[in-house]
């Protein structure tokens, strides 16, 4: 049994685990990570449609590259005024402007 531990203590890291933090990050911010991936889909969809590349999204943004891959990955938690040049920039519609007129009317 001891030359068991002493494996597994060769194998285990410096630094401790983070994994509970990381649990306890997806779970509080579990609802706007949902959207936000909601978000990179339409975004990767447009970019196929349209023959565009992260890179040639970066340009239309004036964004750097690494901020496209960032929101592409689904878990940035991006303001109004960036998803806003998404549309623009994809001539695309991510936010229903008319949603929640429709749901007064009803």
């Amino acid at each position: 049994m001891s030359s068991l531990q002493d494996k597994l203590s060769k194998l285990q890291g410096d630094t401790p685990s983070q994994w509970k933090a990381a649990a306890k990050y997806r779970r509080d911010n579990r609802e706007w990570l949902k959207k936000s991936a909601a978000i990179a889909v339409k975004v990767l969809d447009a970019l196929k449609e349209q023959g565009l590349t992260q890179k040639d999204l970066a340009e239309r943004m004036q964004v750097s590259p690494q901020h496209i891959n960032k929101i592409v990955k689904g878990q940035e938690n991006l303001t109004l005024e960036t998803i806003t040049n998404l549309e623009m920039a994809l001539g695309i519609k991510i936010i229903d402007d008319n949603a929640q007129q429709k749901k007064s009317a009803a």
